[in-house]
């Protein structure tokens, strides 16, 4: 712990070639305090005018930004010989750890929220992209270096962009020709190569973010500096996203390709659009709340870390309260000692009256307690047993569900777990069904989630209380009233009841004995104990049946892949982009995998040709083949 000027260093968060990051705590007149992250210079780059014209650059810079997914910088200057900016400290992982902790838990990063990050992103670069000066003209920012690394998110939710360390204005002087900035494999061919660059840069650093997000693997990384480099440059996307990621939704991996595109007269134009893309395509994959789902994805991965911070945190509290540090002279360099300030304090009475009217208030205070104390303790003394009798009026209205015509449903008394579509699972001492939702009630109230948001629920074998919700307003209390317990209605079923869980990759439509009950994941209450035949079918493989047998009370579970599909290898020349039942899969020469059984339309165009298209049928593991030639327009 260190004190800088008005600030207090309260822990060193990270360290580079360039600056030093501390998390600290700026301390104010009245107890004023705020947690802040102050990015300090090294004192060896103190001397290098250059870097310090940099420093300054940027802290000019990002001090006109103010959005909700950029991180916001209150203060910029000098302390002795140090260089520093002061700017908002978030409590949260970047995305490389994230990253790396899935990996580590072989967790798959889910689609949603990958989206969803890229979005938040998106938005950031978007404002940024817009910036104008005070004459109305565009300042041309770009970040230059988005990256994992530059992406935050916090244990809240929110996602932040920072670090604009080498982001460039058009007003300021270009980069050296063949000079590189950024991290290489998060750069723009054109950027690799050391051509002029613009917005359209960080859109195609951004979508190699999300390719990272959704497939856990690098876009360009190679053996070396040099073949990454060559690698950036060449922005041949291979593999494509949904060879590695099977469930990835066409309309997103051709979004992806779009903003990975090589020719930047292919790209997204503006982050805008892409930002606009993306939020369409999470509405579709995610109904709840996305920074909630975000918040709590973070808090399985860090759940220990979380704590660990807390009980940090805590002790630096304590460690700040015990250094001697004088509140009048921090406020006043809080405020820069300006006149106003020095004459407020001027204008204070002696410090020996302070101190007798502090007494002098505090005796009261503490005779208007000892009063109050005295009075409330002879009321509750006289009426006691009124009192007594009425805290049982409200335990006995509590247990007596019969009283209330309209009681709130109850949770299953038994423990379960529900697996969320978007990889999330969710631990309750019960649940119900309302309009469409799985709820329960926890200490702050009823929480539901949509069905549609559910891929399975697992019970556990012992049974736990129900959790109760909170007694009804409309509740009427009689003294002394008692009522015979009230059987629960699900036991008598669920004696002779149970489950079926069933999942299919990829899908499939569900029959039990014969019946229809929806496409895959399904979950089917109430199926009476005994043996039943189970149908799954899928329009491209061949139907497939078995028989599971039900027991009273539990949860079967069945699942079944089906084929593999087939393989398609697709040539052309010149080279066209590939198009398989209306999806962008990339450019030729292209192999698909795991393309499914059945029918299917190939297409493959490029501007200026005549674009060709085949019909195509894909047989269980074999191999089709497509050689195409394009020939120009008019030619």
């Amino acid at each position: 712990m260190e004190k800088f000027g008005q600030y207090i260093l309260l822990d060193k968060v990270g360290s580079g070639g360039m600056a030093e990051l501390f998390k600290s705590k700026k301390v104010g007149i009245e107890g004023f305090e705020r947690v802040l992250a102050i990015k300090r210079i090294l004192p060896h780059l103190s001397s290098d005018e250059e870097f310090i014209d940099m420093f300054i650059a940027e802290a000019k810079l990002v001090a006109r930004l103010s959005h909700k997914n950029i991180t916001q910088v209150y203060d910029f200057g000098k302390i002795e010989e140090n260089y520093f900016i002061a700017m908002e400290y978030i409590r949260g992982k970047d995305l490389r750890g994230i990253l790396k902790r899935c990996n580590e838990k072989n967790i798959k990063f889910p689609v949603p929220l990958a989206v969803f990050i890229a979005k938040e992103v998106a938005s950031g670069l978007s404002y940024a992209h817009r910036q104008k000066d005070s004459s109305g003209k565009n300042l041309n920012i770009i970040h230059r270096d988005v990256s994992p690394q530059n992406i935050l998110i916090s244990y809240e939710g929110d996602v932040k962009v920072v670090d604009f360390g080498i982001a460039k204005a058009g007003s300021q002087s270009r980069t050296t020709t063949g000079v590189l900035k950024g991290k290489l494999s998060y750069m723009s061919p054109e950027q690799a190569w050391g051509k002029t660059i613009d917005h359209r840069s960080d859109i195609f650093a951004l979508g190699i973010v999300l390719y990272e997000m959704l497939t856990g693997e690098r876009l360009f990384k190679g053996d070396s500096e040099i073949n990454t480099l060559e690698k950036v440059r060449a922005a041949q996307i291979d593999p494509l996203p949904s060879s590695i990621n099977a469930g990835l939704p066409a309309e997103l991996e051709a979004k992806l390709l779009k903003a990975l595109a090589r020719e930047v007269i292919e790209r997204y134009q503006n982050v805008s659009d892409l930002e606009a893309d993306l939020g369409n395509i999470l509405f579709e994959l995610l109904r709840a709340d996305p920074a909630l789902s975000l918040k709590q994805f973070m808090h399985s991965l860090f759940k220990a870390e979380i704590e660990a911070e807390l009980k940090k945190e805590m002790m630096m509290v304590e460690e700040t309260i015990s250094m001697p540090l004088e509140k009048e002279s921090l406020a006043v360099q809080a405020a820069g000692q300006t006149a106003a300030l020095r004459q407020r304090e001027a204008q204070k009475p002696a410090p020996r009256i302070q101190k007798k009217q502090r007494s002098y208030g505090s005796f009261i205070g503490s005779l208007v307690a000892v009063v109050c104390l005295s009075a409330a303790g002879y009321f509750f003394w006289v009426n006691r047993d009124m009192i007594f009798s009425y805290f049982a009026g409200i335990r006995s209205s509590v247990n007596l569900k019969a009283i209330n015509k309209n009681p709130a449903p109850q949770p299953e008394g038994r423990a379960v777990n529900i697996s969320l579509k978007n990889g999330n699972v969710l631990s309750w001492s019960g649940y119900f069904e309302e309009e469409g939702n799985y709820c329960t009630y926890n200490p702050s109230g009823k929480f539901c989630v949509p069905k549609d948001d559910v891929a399975e629920i697992n019970f556990a074998s012992a049974a736990v209380p129900a959790i109760e919700p909170p007694a009804p307003a409309a509740a009427t209390v009689q003294e002394e009233q008692k009522a015979p317990p009230v059987p629960e209605p699900k036991q008598a079923a669920e004696a002779a009841e149970g489950r079926l869980t069933v999942n299919a990759m990829p899908w499939a439509n569900v029959y039990v004995d014969g019946k229809a009950y929806g496409t895959t994941p399904k979950t089917i209450e109430d199926l009476k104990a005994g043996s039943h035949k189970v149908r799954l079918e899928n329009p491209n493989s061949p139907a497939w049946e078995t028989r599971v047998s039900i027991s009273k009370g539990q949860t079967a579970k069945v699942s079944y892949k089906f084929g593999e599909g087939g393989k398609l290898v697709i040539n052309a020349s010149p080279w066209g982009n590939v198009y398989l039942d209306g999806a962008l899969k990339g450019q030729t020469p292209l192999t698909i995998e795991k393309v499914s059984g059945g029918k299917h339309r190939i297409k493959i165009a490029r501007e200026g040709f005549i674009e060709a298209s085949r019909d195509i049928e894909i047989r269980e593991g074999a191999t089709e083949q497509i050689s195409v030639s394009l020939k120009k327009e008019g030619g």
